[in-house]
């Protein structure tokens, strides 16, 4: 989940708000440090990260440290009804798609026109349309 989703969502989140975001849990010394620890400073009960979380109790309110996880989501169905509305429609035409005999030209124009319209959610179909596009353009600098 770290590469192609939690890493990019910190990024873009952080990037949206003019901030540069750092995942300190990511560090190899900080793991291998935790790794080292007996295990009562490392889980208690059904407390995980026990020893980080009683170490930053005077700088948190126990309600941040101790609440339960929450996950977030990319707004790519906003992002393609909006602002990459263009890209969503790029992509239904794209040669490189619809040239490897992969993808139907009219399929994907419906595709992405009923998600413009709202009649329909492609928003993640459609951003991995996208990257598949840009990979192969990549892939076939020609094109």
């Amino acid at each position: 989940w770290l590469p192609g989703d939690i890493l990019t969502k910190t990024d873009r989140t952080s990037m949206a708000a003019g901030l540069e975001a750092r995942e300190p849990l990511l560090d190899h010394r900080l793991i291998e440090f935790a790794a080292r620890l007996p295990q009562r400073q490392r889980l208690r009960g059904t407390t995980g990260k026990w020893l980080l979380k009683h170490t930053m109790e005077r700088y948190l309110p126990e309600d941040i440290l101790y609440r339960r996880k929450q996950g977030f989501v990319t707004p790519l169905a906003e992002w393609f009804r909006g602002p990459l509305a263009g890209e969503a429609r790029a992509v239904a035409a794209s040669e490189l798609l619809t040239g490897s005999g992969w993808f139907a030209r009219k399929a994907l124009s419906r595709f992405a026109d009923d998600h413009i319209s709202g009649r329909s959610d492609h928003g993640r179909v459609l951003w991995q349309l996208l990257m598949l596009e840009r990979s192969l353009r990549h892939l076939a600098p020609s094109a």
